[in-house]
């Protein structure tokens, strides 16, 4: 027989612990079901950016986590420094290991509950309840079913199939330098760039972009020579895609957040503050009886804005704009804060 519960969260990265917290605080019982197993290595630059860190403090004013704070930024075209400048409230900088593990045992201290298995799939019952089936067995039927799952999210390929367009990132640890983000474009690259971010124990090197492979990426930080590089705590390259392409459900009661929704800010690629706002939405959807599509409203105008900024950004014409533009390094901060 299924377990009945108020509300599945497939997914225990941000998104996911977010949404089941703010459930779990108001009194509804939700489960969140991960087959890893916590603290688990994650690829990501690891950058909280002054909004991301500010609505993480309104949503879970108690939560302690450890990073490093950079201010400094480096902007480059193809192997040329443009510009340097300092920004206004620094970036902090986690480890994702530590830092999404903090978000779930926050979310396990107010009650929640975390299921060690896989989403296989979900069938709307006859009223109107969702049955979620997972690969041990398990069943549940729950009120609504939230996928919070990733780019490769499982619950997205259910609802509307693989359309997605996904950027490919590849990046290793390396021994810790100057205190500075640098990020690298270049009009040979495909809507992405090359970049090193300062983290607490090590830097982060990496690349990608929309429509890379791996072969591509790795030419690219074979010029930047990353071999030569020290890394870190054995550390190899490793991979993985982002979501960019925007997508809602098409049913009220099963919500896509995070990654799993294609998020992902289109022209940076950063993605946490985006998991926090939609896991905060989601739940307002749930608490307040609207749809998501009316509560996460503004979030998905930014996302369509987004896309028309970015393709004129890595356009030709946007890098050349950019490289005349770095001559007034106070215009470059100002257009990088409005975007973090």
């Amino acid at each position: 027989m299924a377990k009945a519960i108020d509300v599945v969260i497939i997914g225990a990265g941000p998104a996911g612990s977010v949404c089941g917290y703010l459930l779990r605080k108001s009194g509804v019982n939700c489960v969140i079901v991960d087959y890893a197993t916590f603290p688990r290595e994650k690829i990501c630059g690891g950058g909280l950016t002054p909004k991301a860190y500010e609505l993480l403090q309104d949503v879970m004013p108690e939560l302690q986590y450890d990073y490093q704070s950079v201010n400094h930024f480096k902007l480059m075209l193809d192997g040329e420094t443009l510009c340097e400048v300092d920004l206004a409230k620094a970036l902090r900088m986690v480890r994702r290991k530590d830092f999404d593990n903090r978000l779930l045992q926050q979310f396990l201290a107010v009650g929640g509950e975390i299921l060690k298995d896989s989403f296989s799939h979900f069938e709307k019952q006859k009223d109107g309840k969702i049955e979620v089936s997972l690969k041990s067995g398990k069943r549940m039927t729950c009120d609504y079913l939230i996928g919070a799952d990733g780019a490769n999210s499982q619950v997205r390929k259910q609802l509307i199939g693989h359309h997605l367009i996904n950027t490919l990132w590849m990046e290793q640890y390396v021994a810790k330098g100057a205190n500075e983000f640098i990020f690298e474009f270049s009009r040979h690259y495909k809507t992405g760039y090359y970049y090193s971010f300062p983290n607490i124990d090590w830097d982060i090197v990496g690349a990608g972009g929309a429509y890379a492979s791996s072969s591509e990426i790795r030419s690219i930080l074979k010029q930047k020579k990353i071999r030569e590089m020290v890394p870190v705590n054995d550390s190899v390259l490793r991979g993985a895609f982002i979501s960019v392409d925007t997508v809602k459900s098409g049913e009220n009661h099963v919500i896509l957040i995070g990654d799993a929704g294609g998020f992902a800010n289109k022209l940076t690629y950063e993605g946490l503050y985006y998991a926090i706002a939609t896991g905060r939405n989601a739940y307002n959807a749930i608490i307040e009886g609207v749809d998501f599509i009316t509560a996460n409203h503004e979030i998905f105008r930014k996302k369509r804005k987004e896309v028309f900024i970015t393709r004129f950004f890595y356009s030709r014409l946007g890098l050349w704009l950019m490289k005349v533009g770095a001559h007034y390094p106070k215009l470059i901060k100002k257009a990088f804060e409005m975007n973090y």
